[in-house]
């Protein structure tokens, strides 16, 4: 079995490929490796691929279209240590038969985590507290800070990432409204949820995770005439993607104070220093940290590695993404 990483050399690479996994990989053949500090073009890796068997790979690798496929006869594999593998992969990999991996169950379940962190320390206004306390010591009168305990709480989106997150909020006895339109009453009510509409989410909910998918159809799905039935105490919190919310409407909504919001995502990233997001008090703003974090990188390769292992012995593969779910995954 023979196995090429494309993932240069650099910190990208030492964070999701530690030795520990390295040792893994190694036991499964021989691993040729990019060794350069750059990725491959599509004319190079459409050469490294004539006799692999499997390709391992990260952010920034080349479209496997029929072009970079077309030496790769013994192809039977790529194992993306990543996330969504839309923007990587073409029904040419499908057509081929060619296993698709993707560590995207890790990232989801460390970007849920990340949500219950954000939604916490923006209830308890953690980040305002830490300022004002450096800045003008001991508070003399109380802030008002607020529990995410038996909460209403809207998610958006039915993915790898409320699935984590659901379970995550139970402890906190909250109410859960879920929007998606690929699930069932049922299917919601199995999960702990209540299945709603967009418009009763945000009518309803004190807290709103916007979890769903960057694709065209989802550009700007939450509009001004959504924000406009949003409660002024109410938190809107996005780890998606920022070009599903209408930021210009957003910002002007929340200078009015009609809510509050912490953003990790942004229409344009990096978001830019003259955004009128910046400066309101009611916007806590996090530069695209929502997970993994960098300590799970290691895990979401762990998994990739494992299903190569699964595929030699024959056993099925946990991590593997199928042409549908491809499909329906973040645009990047």
């Amino acid at each position: 079995m023979n196995i090429f990483v494309e993932t240069p050399i650099g910190y990208i690479r030492d964070t999701f490929l530690t030795p520990e996994n390295i040792q893994l990989l190694e036991t499964l053949g021989p691993v040729r490796w990019n060794e350069s500090t750059e990725h491959l073009t599509s004319q190079s890796l459409r050469d490294a691929l004539e006799d692999v068997d499997v390709i391992v790979c990260s952010w920034g690798v080349p479209k496997f279209d029929h072009y970079v496929l077309e030496k790769a006869k013994n192809l039977k594999m790529i194992a993306y240590v990543c996330g969504s593998v839309n923007n990587i992969v073409t029904d040419e990999v499908f057509n081929r038969g060619i296993h698709i991996l993707s560590g995207n169950d890790e990232f989801a379940r460390s970007v849920a985590e990340g949500i219950v962190c954000y939604v916490l320390a923006a209830l308890r206004r953690i980040p305002q507290t830490v300022q004002s306390f450096a800045e003008r010591g001991w508070p003399t009168e109380d802030t008002l800070t607020e529990s995410l305990l038996e909460q209403n709480v809207g998610i958006v989106g039915l993915g790898a990432i409320s699935r984590y997150l659901i379970p995550l909020l139970k402890p906190f006895d909250v109410r859960i409204k879920l929007f998606s339109n690929h699930t069932s009453t049922e299917e919601a009510a199995a999960m702990g949820a209540e299945k709603a509409s967009l418009e009763e989410i945000f009518s309803s909910c004190k807290i709103i995770s916007i979890n769903s998918a960057r694709s065209p159809k989802n550009y700007h799905m939450i509009n001004d005439k959504l924000m406009c039935l949003l409660s002024p105490n109410s938190l809107l919190v996005n780890t998606s993607r920022g070009d599903l919310i209408d930021e210009a409407a957003m910002a002007e909504h929340l200078k009015l104070n009609h809510f509050r919001a912490i953003l990790d995502v942004y229409e344009e990233e990096p978001i830019s220093m003259s955004s009128p997001l910046r400066g309101l008090e009611n916007a806590i703003l996090i530069p695209h940290k929502g997970g993994p974090t960098i300590d799970r990188r290691a895990a979401a390769a762990r998994i990739v590695i494992e299903d190569i292992q699964n595929m030699m012995e024959g056993k099925p593969l946990k991590n593997e993404i199928s042409r549908s779910r491809a499909a329906m995954m973040t645009h990047q």
